[in-house]
């Protein structure tokens, strides 16, 4: 044999090493993969059993009578109930300020001084022009007598305003005249408005009355025609009468009072009516005597005087109290809360000097959801805590609700402010608190867990103990399966093996009796036999060997739960429990899916408190899965 053909021989068996060891690295790394896979998922459905059986724990509840309540709360901070503040009532500068923050005063002790110079100066020029105006008063003598009050025109009289004893000066401010003379014999009515907008200038109409009836022109038109004189000749018609104004067709235009035409007023400015010389009616000429006066007890010049000095006793009143209220006292008993402005500084009245903390209630203001304020209402009772006092409760009450929300990132709220009384119990303004306002409760009521609660169709049921209805039957027709529609996706879990999530894996097909299969040198599949008679039953051997190993220690079955579905009307509702109405009996029990920790034969008699939420009764079974033990 040839060199040539050694090598060659050489060179292919290397080859074929070189394959072999390649197949067997590679059937090595698979079979490390393998064997990581299978201990993995043995790892996952050992992990999965065990939470499944946590999860498809249930529990049995006992339907019991008691009160039951819904609440709806929010967090803020307290504030005083009652903090007046104490402002500046006068200008100058704050010279003293006699208190600290957190002194204690009684109502009237003093708190700052204010001093202003002006004002003392302004005291003494006020009270020296009062004297000088009290003198002068002393040293003024009595006025000429005046006895008669005479027509200033010729005229009728068509008012009289003065009797006898009054005083001149008092009728004329209260009237504006003592008396009223006509002096061209004529009488008017003015039309305003659209009555107006029917008469013509110069036109004839009638005046109606109940006691006369006279023609009259219309003498005036202006305001662009919304109003009208008409002139009536003669002035013995009753001032004041309201009449009514008709045209030539007899058609009403409008109504108005009698007026004098052109009138004259007769006035005087002191003394007292003594004789009245005319009558209401009469004819007059210029210079007849209308009044007769006795001599009056202030002339024109004092009155004047006396006017002046009340001004200036007014002024001086003001300055007085004005330098009163330069001392800045407490309004009230209390504590002083906080101080504004500091000795030196330059105020005005209205200024902003402290505020003083009132008594000890205590005001709470928390946001409320717009879906809940609907349920607030004045008045409602209301649990408070504070956080600085755990486990203290303080009772209080809705005082009110703002009328305008106010909208943060899409949602609204509304400030509700409550109120305490929290008098020696150490809370103080600013801390922060819960208050829970109790928006609706129920005494002497029959309440489930609400986790107990399915809906079927529409309808509201729960499982009773006792009956032969699958639980998780139950579930599936809650869930949205053919028997019924339900808010929620619970699995059945009784239908799942091991941890409800991997599946049966006895129900892989029998490979002992799957044919083999071959492919032709045409490419084409056909069956048949296997050559050696007993590889199925190893292939199905070796799978059921995988199986037992990796659901080794875990349970592949679940007892199901059964009882008796029951249809129920629920009332209020709050998060933990529902009040029935109708349908369960004290007594009954109620089976649901929970924790263990959630598991009891029955429960207490309050009510659990709602969320911010308020109501939060949940549809269905709380989205726990529904497995069975």
């Amino acid at each position: 044999m040839s060199e040539k053909v050694k090598n060659n021989r050489k060179r292919k068996k290397r080859r074929v090493l070189k394959t072999v060891l390649g197949v067997i690295k590679w059937i090595i790394i698979l079979a490390i993969v393998l064997a990581a896979a299978l201990f993995g998922l043995k790892a996952y459905i050992k992990n999965k059993a065990g939470s499944a059986s946590q999860a498809e724990a249930y529990s049995t509840a006992r339907v019991v009578r008691g009160s039951i309540e819904d609440t709806v709360y929010g967090t803020g901070t307290t504030s005083a109930a009652s903090q007046p503040n104490v402002l500046a009532k006068a200008d100058g500068t704050l010279t003293q300020m006699l208190v600290s923050v957190g002194d204690a005063v009684k109502a009237g002790d003093i708190l700052a001084v204010i001093e202003n110079t002006e004002l003392d100066d302004t005291i003494t020029d006020l009270e020296f022009a009062l004297w000088e105006l009290d003198d002068e008063i002393t040293s003024t003598r009595a006025g000429t007598k005046v006895t008669t009050i005479e027509a200033p025109v010729a005229g009728r009289v068509m008012a009289l305003y003065a009797d006898v004893g009054d005083d001149a000066l008092a009728v004329f401010r209260r009237e504006g005249a003592l008396a009223l003379i006509s002096t061209d014999g004529r009488m008017k009515i003015e039309l305003t408005g659209d009555s107006a907008l029917d008469t013509k200038l110069n036109e004839t109409v009638t005046v109606v009355c109940e006691t006369f009836e006279a023609e009259g022109t219309v003498t005036d038109l202006t305001r662009q025609g919304t109003r009208a004189d008409i002139t009536i000749i003669g002035d013995k018609y009753p001032m004041g009468e309201v009449v009514t104004v008709k045209n030539a067709d007899g058609k009403v235009i409008g109504t108005g009072e009698m007026q004098i035409n052109k009138p004259m007023a007769v006035s005087f400015y002191g003394g007292t009516i003594k004789r009245v010389a005319v009558n209401v009616g009469d004819t007059v000429a210029r210079r007849d005597t209308i009044f007769n006066l006795e001599d009056s007890p202030l002339t024109l010049t004092v009155e004047n005087l006396r006017l002046q000095r009340e001004t200036a006793a007014k002024e001086l009143s003001d300055a007085r109290e004005q330098r009163e209220n330069l001392i800045i006292v407490a309004p009230c008993d209390g504590v002083v809360a906080t101080i504004d402005v500091s000795e030196g500084d330059s105020i005005t009245s209205g200024t902003l000097v402290c505020s003083i903390l009132q008594g000890e209630d205590m005001n709470l203001t928390i946001a409320v959801d717009e879906l809940d304020v609907v349920s607030v209402e004045a008045g409602q009772p209301v649990t408070i805590t504070v956080d600085a006092f755990s486990g203290v409760e303080y009772a209080g009450e809705v005082y009110k609700i703002a009328p305008v929300g106010t909208n943060s990132g899409g949602v609204t709220t509304y400030d509700v402010q409550l109120k305490f009384e929290a008098e020696g119990t150490g809370v103080r303004s600013g801390m922060n608190a819960t208050g829970e306002i109790t928006v609706d409760s129920r005494e002497d009521a029959l309440y489930v867990p609400v986790e107990a609660l399915m809906t079927i169709r529409n309808e509201t049921y729960v499982m009773t103990a006792g009956g032969t209805q699958s639980l998780s039957s139950a579930a599936q027709s809650a869930s949205g399966g053919r028997q019924g529609g339900f808010s929620g996706q619970m699995p059945d879990m009784s239908r799942m093996r091991g941890s409800g999530q991997m599946p049966d894996m006895s129900r892989m097909p029998d490979m002992s009796r799957m044919p083999g299969r071959s492919q032709t040198a045409d490419g084409e599949n056909e069956q048949e036999e296997a050559r050696t008679p007993g590889f199925t039953q190893r292939i199905a051997s070796l799978f059921a060997g995988v199986k037992a190993w990796l659901y080794e220690g875990v349970e592949t079955q679940s007892t199901d739960v059964t009882g008796t579905l029951t249809k129920v009307t629920v009332g209020m509702q709050n998060d933990e429990y529902a009040e029935i109405l109708e349908g369960l009996s004290e007594g009954d029990v109620v089976l649901y899916t929970g924790s263990d920790e959630e598991s009891s034969s029955s429960f207490g008699s309050f009510g659990g408190r709602s969320s911010m939420g308020g109501m939060g009764g949940m549809s269905g079974f709380g989205g726990m899965p529904m497995g069975g033990f």
